[in-house]
């Protein structure tokens, strides 16, 4: 049996975060679906879906970011896609209600302002997500991390790198879903990274 060489791997998949790879495994995003990946940077998440018979969109604050995943969708001969990635805020899209099958949302929210905005992105996900449809989501939490940080105001933290970040915490993430409402397709996952930050995977299902 001729069985691929594993270096291929990153050949098909590119940098996909593992978790999101776990998901596609699990069946949750297929052909056919329509994917919106909300802060998409310069698509490490999509490079995959953009083969796979996935129509994706995404939206980035960042211009620049935006013109690579545009480029990087014309790479994978997905022209007349340009239109599908767009500069925006997270908390204001320009996208009707009930657009996407699912909603991809990748070490972005630990960016929100404060509390307001954090919840401001998420109630503007859910609101583009198709009832029975998926976010998926990464960010940083204070989970694990009791002691650890240094706490500059209200869920917001100094991180060992440099930057100010807004920190949701578990009970937060709990009432978020009862308030969306949304039944979690995963229990709450944390990844502790050294003395540095701990990553959250929030797996949402749209009732």
């Amino acid at each position: 049996m001729n069985v691929p060489a594993i270096v291929t791997l990153p050949a098909i998949f590119g940098n996909i975060d593992i978790y999101l790879f776990d998901q596609l495994l699990k069946g949750r995003i297929r052909e056919g679906m329509t994917v919106f990946d909300a802060g998409c940077g310069a698509g490490r998440n999509i490079e995959y879906l953009l083969k796979a018979g996935v129509t994706v969109y995404g939206a980035d604050i960042s211009a620049e970011a935006i013109n690579q995943v545009r480029q990087l969708a014309l790479q994978e001969n997905q022209e007349g896609t340009n239109q599908n990635f767009i500069v925006a805020d997270l908390a204001d899209l320009p996208y009707p209600d009930e657009s996407f099958d699912v909603v991809l949302c990748s070490a972005v929210l630990h960016f929100a302002k404060d509390e307001q905005h954090f919840r401001s992105i998420v109630q503007e996900l859910w609101r583009v997500l198709k009832p029975g449809g998926m976010l998926f989501s990464r960010l940083s939490t204070t989970i694990g991390m009791a002691g650890k940080l240094q706490q500059v105001n209200e869920r917001q933290y100094q991180m060992p790198h440099g930057q100010v970040w807004f920190l949701a915490d578990e009970a937060l993430l709990r009432e978020m879903a009862s308030f969306l409402p949304a039944d979690f397709l995963e229990p709450l996952k944390t990844v502790l990274v050294e003395q540095e930050r701990s990553m959250t995977t929030w797996v949402l299902q749209k009732q």
